[in-house]
């Protein structure tokens, strides 16, 4: 198992980088979006950060660059890339209501360290880590798909979760989150997030 962790980076926000580049592994790649600022398109970079993983790599750790990781955070990673080594894991969840929500915290509540994402709502891909095979597999479906909505989409979150709505591919949270996002930078795409701030801060952070 080899995991190689990715920034998504939008230009013109080259201090969110600062704290986190140092809680990373140094091998971390920045993968940077230059049309953030004049074309914002978060999708862009995320589709982007999930190719050409490099040579031996097994899965890809992608971070938005506005995150925080929690303390140990390649070990914790490593952990849960073992526990569910053929899944797509979630590093984050917010605090958004609904079943994705009410199950984390169960299994918060339970001791449980997983809960499973669920399409039919919002979940933002803040934090997520690929098996390879997966992020391919992603890439090839979305060379051809028919995207509901926009006719040139921007959301990451709204792609993705259309892509597991439709072919039934089941995310995994672990519990607690092992990132927080950090809420001093607006969204590359919102002025002001619709569902408010309570949505991009982690239901429970690992610390």
């Amino acid at each position: 198992m080899k995991i190689g962790y990715r920034v998504q980076h939008a230009a013109g926000r080259e201090s969110a980088l600062d704290p986190l580049l140092p809680l990373l592994p140094p091998a971390v790649e920045v993968i940077r979006d230059e049309l953030a600022q004049s074309d914002p398109n978060p999708l862009r970079c995320f589709l982007r950060c999930l190719a050409d993983p490099g040579p031996a790599v097994t899965h890809l750790c992608i971070l938005q660059d506005d995150v925080l990781p929690c303390t140990n955070f390649e070990k914790r990673v490593e952990d849960a890339v073992a526990g569910r080594p053929a899944d797509v894991i979630s590093l984050f969840v917010g605090g958004l209501s609904g079943r994705t929500q009410k199950e984390f915290l169960v299994a918060l509540k339970s001791g449980n360290p997983w809960s499973q994402v669920y399409f039919r709502e919002i979940h933002h891909v803040v934090a997520t880590v690929w098996p390879v095979k997966m992020a391919q597999d992603f890439l090839d479906w979305f060379a051809t798909a028919r995207v509901p909505g926009p006719k040139n989409p921007r959301s990451d979150d709204a792609v993705v979760g259309y892509w597991a709505r439709k072919n039934r591919i089941t995310f995994w949270a672990t519990v607690p989150c092992l990132v927080e996002h950090r809420n001093e930078l607006p969204s590359t795409i919102r002025e002001q997030s619709r569902f408010g701030d309570k949505a991009r801060r982690a239901i429970s952070f690992a610390g």
